[in-house]
């Protein structure tokens, strides 16, 4: 089953799972953001698992993601698909102690809303 599609994403932070805006999964690559951020990237899935890697870059003040304030930061993707709930972790390579626990919940697949010329 293929994981292309819209998807809205949390992150478990101190007080519990914190939104972290929506993401388009399509063809391997992903796009998506909120308001204090965007994300680019690619990933491949085999079977259940998907693996990726994607760059965040924070617009206005830099957040605070892994304990630091960071502009840019380039992170791995590693997670488990069970229907319409994608769930793992969000690894940076050099602070390999600092995975953040994400999961994504999936709204809507793309190939509805295409025309039939785009399918």
């Amino acid at each position: 089953m293929s994981i292309d599609g819209i998807w809205t994403g949390e992150v478990y932070g101190p007080w519990g799972w914190e939104s972290r805006g929506i993401f388009v999964f399509e063809k391997g690559r992903v796009v998506g953001g909120d308001n204090k951020q965007y994300t680019m990237g690619s990933y491949k899935e085999s079977g259940d698992r998907v693996t990726g890697e994607l760059k965040i870059h924070y617009y206005g003040p830099p957040g605070a993601l892994f304990g630091e304030r960071k502009v840019e930061s380039v992170v791995q993707l590693e997670a488990t698909v069970a229907g319409d709930m994608m769930e793992g972790l969000v690894i940076r390579p050099d602070k390999p102690s600092s995975d953040l626990h994400y999961r994504l919940h999936r709204r809507t697949d793309l190939q509805n809303h295409l025309s039939p010329e785009a399918r």
